[in-house]
């Protein structure tokens, strides 16, 4: 079986992180199943957000995208390499020397690239403060051995946390997402409010991003 390769829509932002890459012309044409990797970047100046996903949320994230990419039976995302850390904001910091560095495996040519990167937005109350988190996950389907850029996409999301001012206050702090009124319905955050947000955020960024991947990547999947 063949599969027409989707091409991303103007909102992606993966080609200001790519360097050394070609794009195709047209549609490229790959025979299916298609079989991958998966490799997550994070830049450096993400670090030093307090909602930085760990490690093992980083891993999770990976599993969410795979989850959502497997939904197709013409996709099979065969291992998940361990996140890399670029310089800075990572703007042309995603090498294809790098990527073929980190992602060394013998049968897997094609690898998806997901970069993600985050804002944080304040606001003040009388009685509480929000912090509103938008996570992005811009992703590529590359192929190591032609260094062409096959398919691209964007997964993003955002999440608010709110917290109390006053001491012990009643289901604080919590989170709740953006549609949702501050009445609810919502989650209250058990350990570290910011680390909770960024996970839930990317998260949801990750399940957009495998959703919308696994739409461009094979149409005929999944309607």
């Amino acid at each position: 079986m063949v599969m027409a390769m989707g091409c991303a829509g103007p909102s992606s932002r993966v080609g200001d992180y790519l360097v050394g890459f070609q794009p195709v012309s047209g549609r490229p044409q790959i025979a299916a199943p298609l079989v991958v990797g998966l490799l997550i970047v994070l830049p450096e100046e993400e670090l030093a957000k307090p909602t930085t996903p760990s490690k093992e949320v980083l891993e999770k994230i990976g599993q969410r995208i795979q989850k959502e990419l497997q939904e197709s039976s013409n996709i099979k995302v065969r291992r998940i390499f361990p996140a890399i850390i670029t310089p800075g904001a990572g703007l042309g910091a995603v090498s294809l020397e790098r990527i073929r560095e980190s992602a060394k495996h013998p049968d897997l040519p094609k690898v998806i690239v997901a970069v993600a990167t985050s804002r944080l937005a304040g606001r003040v109350y009388f009685s509480r403060v929000e912090d509103q988190l938008f996570a992005r996950m811009d992703a590529a389907l590359v192929d190591l051995a032609t260094s062409q850029v096959l398919a691209s996409g964007t997964g993003q999301d955002d999440y608010v946390l709110a917290q109390s001012y006053f001491y012990n206050g009643f289901s604080y702090p919590r989170l709740y997402y953006r549609t949702f009124t501050f009445a609810g319905p919502f989650t209250v955050v058990e350990g570290d409010p910011y680390k909770a947000l960024g996970e839930m955020a990317f998260s949801g960024a990750a399940d957009q991003l495998g959703m919308k991947f696994r739409r461009a990547l094979d149409p005929a999947g999944i309607s």
